[in-house]
């Protein structure tokens, strides 16, 4: 019968405890996941959202943006995910 407890990742030391079990391999796969984060780079007006605005409805404009904080606070660097 599978065992039904996950494995708890809150640091570096408990993720490699888990090295070798399906939740190291889907948490390096989250991590590598969280390298990039999307953020509108849209020029909003200053007033943009306040009452007093009476201009045109402006889109956001996402892209993609590198973020290593992450992967930084469990001791990686962008090079540790090459493999993966």
């Amino acid at each position: 019968m599978p065992s039904l407890s996950k494995i708890i990742i809150n640091t570096r030391e408990d993720l490699e405890a888990a090295k070798g079990t399906t939740e190291y391999d889907e948490f390096m796969q989250a991590l590598k996941g969280s390298m990039t984060r999307k953020q509108d780079v849209q020029a909003y007006p200053e007033n943009y959202g306040m009452p007093d605005y009476d201009g045109d409805l402006l889109e956001p404009v996402w892209e993609d943006v590198e973020d290593l904080s992450t992967i930084e606070r469990f001791g990686f660097t962008k090079a540790d995910f090459s493999k993966y």
